[in-house]
């Protein structure tokens, strides 16, 4: 069914809108996310700055402390200053955790050394001397790197287990002093210590979101941050993966030359987070930050989700909005539609819309009353006319075209599928018929009928009409309606308003073009015949009542399997129950075998051969039935020949002679049975003697032999132009052992082909005499090879 003018007016407008809303909002969500993720870039680039500076400051403030406590150590070590020194520095800085003075034991002349250690404990300074510990602590890394470096540096965060036992950081300088010969000797090492844990104050400004955190990075790749809100001291290449970075140490050396960025795993799923890291000037550390913008880009999708929702009742609303306003606009529209159906009935005198104002509506309805009112003058002339002058010629030839159009292909119709090849046509007995025929095919089923109404001319053409209507609504249903279901149905409907007891007799059947299974059911309908091997026989069926007679009638289903070869023929009586001018009826039997002469013809050629074998029969009579007919062939290896040859021999004297030659040698070229041959010979001697002596042919005349090799036969065709005569037919049989003196002419010859070949036909075409000679042979093809004598 069509879509009205009011869904057609609404999808459009909906789906325009939908469009547009969500282009608008996508062109949004790139624009907002592009303006967050550069947000974020320089809110990462700007904390990481910050952190940065805070580090620098802080290194430059433990610098000063460290060259304070350098300072205050004398020429000669004295252990008390340097406790007050060292109290000083932590207690007077936060910042600073603990401190050491820890000088060179060549320095101090005593091989233990001197180290005094002061470090918070729970709000309180705690000393301890790192001489009293196990290691020497000038083989700490803390003291003999920077010793070896000789220059303050940032030791790599350790484990300090002397006095606070706690993870570390340590800031060391070394301290000199300059001897009498302007010598700088080194004395030791002072110290500031920082926990990790105290780090993590630095570290917070550097959170961006929950998943994210900030950390310091030591020259050495190690990782002081707390990615899981526990500070930790690890390598980075063990706490971020990135398949990015393959190689740490190399990238991180790329950090002097700016702000690196990569892409990483967020610590503790599997989500993709952001890495920047900035170099701390002074320090040789980095600083660095990891954030997820998928978390930080989550409020935005939030957002856009509440958009597509509002979007979406916006939308809902508006297309509501849009199919009242359509259905109050087409509101005449649709009237005026009602009323046009209601005219193409005849009813011109049905109520148009009422319209207001002069716009397009308003224009098209009077333009519509204006018509209608044309038309009913138009059908009144037209009455008048055809009152005066008989018009039956003309409409009767358009009721055939109308009629031929109701069935498929107009009248003639043609099938090819690989399983089956269809060939149909159905030919009035006056301009219109009572006869109909119709297929479809439903992916591997074939739908097949064929029927004949009661009467002829005009009433059995509107019956017919109805009842190729009915057929082909059954065609078209979703599912496949069982044949004896569906004669059911079909019953139903022609019964009903069936005033003058017309009726149809209906051929309906289902093919499995897969399994080559018809299964059918028969309304009165005669028997198709079925050619198999060249033999025609009828099909045996159960059939039911003609269609329009009763109510509540069934009918019993009726199969047939198919095969390679097979042709199937469904026609209506109008064939048997043709007649010649003697009113003599063709009869199922002349027909039948009509059906078998045309059997080896292509199936179109078949069909045409048939409907000209009745014309010919017919001799002029005119038809008296309506004639349909409908042929089905399964492909096969039987009617293709697989070798074909021809030659035109003069009909004279030598005439005998040559054929059996030009036999002999065909015969042995087609590889055929040398056995057979001889008998062959023998026909083929009968049939050309008959037209040299017979034929009354003109001098220098011709005829014509054909050989054609099949897969189970061969096939002598003659052809002579002499005057019409049908050996088989006209010639008189001699009793068999009559003397050669007392038979008829071509008597015994007759007995001679009957018995040496296999199937004989006649047809007289184009003034021509044509004679096929069939022998049938074991199977042979190109698979196997010639069969022969040996």
């Amino acid at each position: 069914m069509s879509r009205s003018f009011t869904t057609r007016l609404v999808v459009p407008v909906t789906l325009v809108a939908a469009a547009v809303i969500a282009s608008g909002l996508f062109v949004d969500y790139q624009i907002s996310r592009a303006q967050i993720v550069r947000s974020l870039e320089e809110g990462a680039r700007n904390s990481v700055s910050s952190a940065v500076l805070r580090i620098q400051e802080l290194t430059t403030g433990l610098e000063a402390s460290v060259r304070f406590l350098g300072e205050a150590i004398d020429e000669v070590p004295d252990e008390a200053r340097m406790d007050t020194v060292l109290r000083g520095v932590v207690d007077s800085n936060p910042n600073i955790f603990a401190a050491t003075i820890a000088l060179d034991p060549t320095y101090t002349g005593s091989a233990k050394g001197l180290a005094p250690y002061f470090y918070r404990n729970r709000g309180r300074l705690i000393r301890t001397d790192l001489a009293e510990a196990e290691t020497p602590y000038w083989e700490e890394p803390w003291f003999a790197d920077v010793r070896d470096l000789g220059h303050a540096a940032w030791v790599e965060p350790y484990f300090e287990a002397t006095g606070a036992k706690v993870e570390l950081t340590t800031f060391s300088a070394p301290l000199y002093r300059t001897n009498r010969s302007s010598q700088q000797r080194f004395i030791g090492v002072a110290t500031i210590d920082l926990r990790l844990s105290d780090l993590d104050d630095y570290l917070d400004d550097l959170r961006i979101d929950k998943s994210g955190f900030g950390f310091l990075l030591t020259s050495r790749g190690t990782l002081i941050g707390a990615p899981e809100d526990e500070v930790i001291s690890e390598p980075i290449s063990e706490v971020l993966v990135s398949d990015s970075v393959s190689d740490w140490q190399s990238w991180l050396q790329t950090t002097e030359s700016g702000s690196l960025r990569a892409s990483v795993r967020c610590p503790g799923s599997d989500a993709l987070c952001q890495l920047r890291i900035a170099d701390a000037k002074g320090s040789h550390w980095s600083v660095g930050i990891v954030y997820s913008e998928d978390t930080l880009l989550r409020p935005l999708r939030d957002y856009q989700t509440r958009v597509l929702f509002v979007g979406t009742g916006m939308l809902i609303l508006m297309a509501l909005v849009v199919i009242v306003v359509a259905r109050r606009l087409t509101a005449p529209l649709l009237a005026l539609s009602d009323a046009s159906k209601s005219i193409a009935k005849g009813e011109l005198d049905v109520a148009l819309p009422e319209t207001h104002g002069d716009d397009e509506v308003g224009q098209l309805v009077n333009a519509f009353d204006s018509m209608r009112q044309d038309l009913g003058h138009y059908i009144k002339d037209l009455e008048s006319a055809a009152a005066q002058r008989s018009r039956m010629d003309g409409e009767l030839s358009a009721a055939r075209e109308i009629q031929m159009a109701m069935l498929p292909q107009g009248g003639q119709a043609e099938l090819d599928d690989d399983a089956l090849t269809l060939w149909a046509r159905v030919r009035p007995a006056r301009a219109v018929g009572g006869d109909l025929y119709s297929f479809h095919q439903t992916g591997r089923r074939l739908l097949i009928c064929i029927g004949d109404v009661s009467d002829k001319g005009v009433p059995a053409a509107l019956f017919m009409a109805r009842a190729i209507s009915l057929i082909q609504q059954w065609e078209v249903q979703p599912g496949t309606v069982p044949p004896e279901i569906a004669l059911g149905q079909l019953n139903e409907g022609l019964t009903r308003d069936n005033d003058n007891c017309m009726f149809l007799t209906l051929f309906i059947g289902v093919l499995d073009l897969n399994t080559l299974e018809l299964r059918y059911a028969s309304a009165g309908h005669s028997a198709p015949i079925l050619l198999r091997e060249g033999q025609p026989h009828a099909v045996e069926q159960d059939r039911g009542p003609a269609l329009g007679l009763q109510e509540g009638l069934s009918f019993p289903v009726n199969r047939l399997q198919l095969q390679s070869d097979d042709r199937l023929v469904i026609y209506t009586d109008g064939f048997d129950e043709a007649q010649n001018p003697d009113d003599e009826l063709l009869g199922e039997t002349r027909f039948s075998d009509l059906l078998t002469q045309a059997d080896n013809l292509p199936l179109h050629e078949t069909g045409e051969a048939i409907f000209a074998s009745v014309d010919e029969f017919a001799a002029g009579a005119p038809q008296f039935d309506d004639m349909s007919l409908m042929l089905l062939e399964v492909p096969g290896q039987r009617r293709a020949p697989l070798q074909a040859e021809r030659s035109s021999l003069a009909i004279d004297n030598s005439l005998a002679g040559n054929a059996a030659r030009w036999l002999e040698e065909q015969w042995q070229a087609q590889g055929l049975p040398i056995d057979a041959l001889h008998d062959m010979q023998l026909v083929l001697e009968e049939v050309v003697c008959n037209i040299r002596d017979h034929a009354r042919t003109e001098d220098k005349a011709t005829m014509s032999l054909g050989l054609e090799r099949f897969i189970d036969r061969v096939e002598l065709e003659c052809v002579d132009p002499g005057h019409a005569y049908n050996p088989l037919e006209e010639a008189q049989r001699s009793a068999l052992g009559e003397s050669t003196e007392d038979a008829s002419i071509g008597g015994l010859g007759l007995h001679l082909i009957t018995q040496l070949t296999s199937r004989q036909s006649y047809q007289r075409q184009e003034g021509r005499n044509i004679l096929r000679l069939r022998l049938d042979l074991p199977a042979f093809g190109p698979e196997t090879g010639p069969a022969t004598g040996e």
